[in-house]
């Protein structure tokens, strides 16, 4: 779908990092955005720099665990924008850990929050999607739905079922007029892993250290509005982190001696 002037949109996650990026590229474009996360004076925060981007801010603060919440934060966005085009499921959390050491709720949040919340987001936000054609649902997944490393097996099974989600929901809807799109980021410069227990220069693989640069967010919410608009299924960035990807994919084996040979 094309991103024009007035587009309505809803973005989960706004208040900080990837979510706050793309809430202002679409003001840029002088989209309607409602602002969804669970901290209101952060919301409006972007939503003043929204609005002296030249968009139509809605804060609307929602928990995306909190079903009933954000169903009511669809609903006001759809009263107040009188529909609904483009969806963004950027909420996510991040929790890092050796198997052994997880604690026995880490991976439940991380499903909670990571899967769940995406799957309510766009549960609630379809029907308008389909009553407002041509429109997009696009969720940032990561890079480790695709591709796993030691201490991120909770967190990559939620985006890894993030990804297979909206692979279904894509079958199922492209040819009703709506597109569905997933992003892979690999590491970004967000406050992300401060609260997440993983140091990226420690303890990620030391190829992905040595070979992968940090992204910073405004380079994903870049990449994730050029996909809506070219209606790509998936996007994993950057280019090095396609590689591995790739790698992974075609030949499994050499991929897991690559990761345990250079830990």
């Amino acid at each position: 779908m094309k991103i024009v002037p007035g587009t309505p949109a809803l973005v989960t996650g706004a208040s900080s990092g990837i979510g706050r990026e793309v809430a202002l590229s679409l003001g840029r474009r002088h989209c309607r955005v409602a602002l969804v996360a669970r901290r209101r004076e952060a919301l409006e925060e972007v939503a003043e720099g929204v609005a002296d981007a030249g968009g139509e801010p809605l804060v609307a603060p929602a928990d995306v665990a909190d079903e009933g919440a954000l169903a009511e934060s669809v609903g006001r966005t759809v009263e107040a924008f009188g529909g609904l085009r483009l969806v963004v499921a950027n909420a996510g959390l991040g929790r890092y850990a050796l198997v052994e050491a997880q604690a026995p709720q880490m991976a439940e949040q991380l499903i909670r929050v990571n899967y769940l919340g995406t799957v309510a987001t766009v549960r609630h936000a379809l029907p308008h999607l389909l009553a407002a054609t041509p429109s997009h649902a696009v969720a940032v997944a990561s890079s480790a739905g695709l591709i796993s490393h030691r201490m991120s097996s909770a967190y990559s099974a939620s985006k890894a079922a993030v990804i297979q989600y909206l692979a279904g929901l894509r079958l199922e809807v492209l040819d009703r007029g709506v597109g569905v799109t997933w992003v892979c980021p690999g590491p970004v410069d967000t406050p992300y892993f401060d609260q997440s227990n993983l140091d990226p220069d420690r303890d990620l693989p030391l190829l992905a250290r040595r070979l992968v640069r940090r992204l910073q967010p405004d380079e994903v919410a870049r990449a994730l509005v050029r996909a809506v608009e070219r209606n790509r299924p998936e996007v994993t960035l950057p280019a090095m982190m396609r590689f591995f990807v790739w790698t992974r994919r075609m030949t499994p084996r050499l991929a897991d001696w690559m990761i345990r040979r250079f830990p």
